[in-house]
């Protein structure tokens, strides 16, 4: 009688341990945007290239800007909140095999980059941050 009793309460204590009712998962709270330092970075050995990048306007809303730049090298610096869209291309005026080099830099730390020696294509960098 002891074992029987014995056996009842160890199957007792293993069914109502190993039954836990499941957790359900939530997802997590959405990260609060952020102010961060945006730099896009524009290299080419042409010194004549087209640049297209989204930037805050005077507004502050983001679109597309478009210059050109008559330089080897050129930075755009500005700051605004996190969980947007940067993006920045650039191509050489004149076709040519010269190498053009774009890079996204947000707070001091490289974020993407692109670059390329194609007439008919821009280097790109861009992505959601």
């Amino acid at each position: 009688m002891k074992k029987l009793l014995l056996s009842f309460v160890v199957l007792v204590s293993v069914f109502t341990t190993s039954c836990k009712k499941e957790e359900k998962l939530t997802p997590q709270d959405p990260i609060a945007p952020k102010t961060i330092n945006v730099e896009y970075r524009i290299q080419c050995e042409s010194g004549n290239v087209n640049v297209n990048y989204l930037a805050p306007n005077t507004s502050g809303v983001m679109e597309m800007q478009s210059e050109t730049m008559t330089r080897t090298s050129s930075v755009v610096n500005f700051n605004f909140s996190s969980g947007h869209l940067f993006s920045v291309e650039a191509s050489n005026v004149a076709p040519s095999h010269k190498v053009v080099q774009v890079q996204i830099y947000i707070d001091n730390v490289l974020f993407k980059e692109g670059s390329t020696t194609n007439p008919s294509l821009p280097a790109i960098a861009q992505g959601n941050y």
